[in-house]
């Protein structure tokens, strides 16, 4: 069975059409299914519009004040019943329409998540979050050592021991996607990705001035926190190549304009030696810990 997880938070504008969008889409899908909404803490009409909602298999559950779009997943997690797990966000920006493209990948790609990624032609992303989410994508793929399509993708399925194995990992705010897409690429899981559209949102976005710039330096620690739990390794070799590389540039100038060795260069390379030596020490920690 599927288990369709919808998190909303003030989407007045678009909730009532994407959730039965959803409902119809998958109703002609084939596939047994659910639908759960979480309502986390919405203060406009939200909740009044998905009380009116008279749709068979549809769950609506409700936080008492706002806790974060993380918190609403894995309230939705534990919720739910199915074996496969998909997410959707509520405010119209993702074609629900092709989720049954999604869930074929799914079966026939034998995958353990599918993300719908915003790559198709006319994929509406909003200009102003071009910039950070490019930079949040450079950071990822390098430390990831692969190049992900789309990292946070809020249209997905994944399997129910996917999302449960790492439930602990998942932030209270944002972002889930980006955790649940590092983990398990870093563990080996197989993920596929299917071209999607992206549409312009309907009502005001929350990753609006300051709170976006603060969620946009989240999201770099967040990436940095993940790699460091599986591959530590890849994260402190390149601060540690970088410093042994100046050092010894450093320690070569000197000895050839000065006839000296630099303390300054000397300094660097035993730094990046250390730094390298420690980031080895986290990996075999980590492995035997995988164990």
């Amino acid at each position: 069975m599927l288990s369709l997880l919808i998190p909303v938070f003030n989407e007045q504008e678009a909730i009532e059409d994407t959730v039965r969008e959803a409902h119809s889409v998958l109703s002609r899908s084939g596939e047994r299914f659910e639908i759960v909404v979480i309502d986390d803490g919405s203060t406009d009409a939200t909740p009044k519009l998905l009380r009116e909602l008279n749709l068979h298999a549809v769950q609506v559950v409700r936080h008492p004040e706002n806790r974060g779009y993380g918190s609403a997943m894995k309230t939705g997690i534990r919720r739910s019943s199915g074996d496969l797990i998909a997410t959707v966000d509520a405010d119209g920006t993702y074609p629900i329409g092709d989720f049954p493209r999604l869930l074929t990948e799914m079966h026939e790609g034998r995958a353990d998540m599918v993300v719908g990624a915003r790559t198709k032609r006319g994929a509406k992303v909003p200009l102003i979050r071009r910039p950070a989410k490019a930079i949040v994508s450079a950071l990822a793929n390098t430390l990831a050592g692969q190049r992900i399509p789309d990292l946070n993708s809020g249209m997905r399925i994944f399997t129910r021991e996917l999302a449960e194995r790492f439930l602990h990992l998942y932030p209270q705010g944002f972002s889930f996607t980006i955790t649940i897409t590092l983990a398990a690429l870093t563990n080996e899981h197989t993920v596929r990705y299917v071209p999607i559209e992206y549409h312009s949102r309907k009502g005001r976005s929350t990753l609006r001035g300051f709170n976006g710039i603060r969620n946009f330096v989240q999201f770099l620690g967040l990436i940095v926190r993940i790699i460091t739990s599986f591959r530590p390794l890849t994260f402190f070799a390149w601060p540690s190549v970088a410093l042994g590389l100046a050092g010894i540039a450093t320690i070569a100038y000197t000895i050839w304009k000065d006839a000296n060795i630099s303390d300054t260069g000397l300094l660097l390379t035993l730094t990046g030696l250390q730094i390298g030596l420690f980031g080895l020490l986290a990996e075999i920690v980590v492995r035997q810990r995988q164990r």
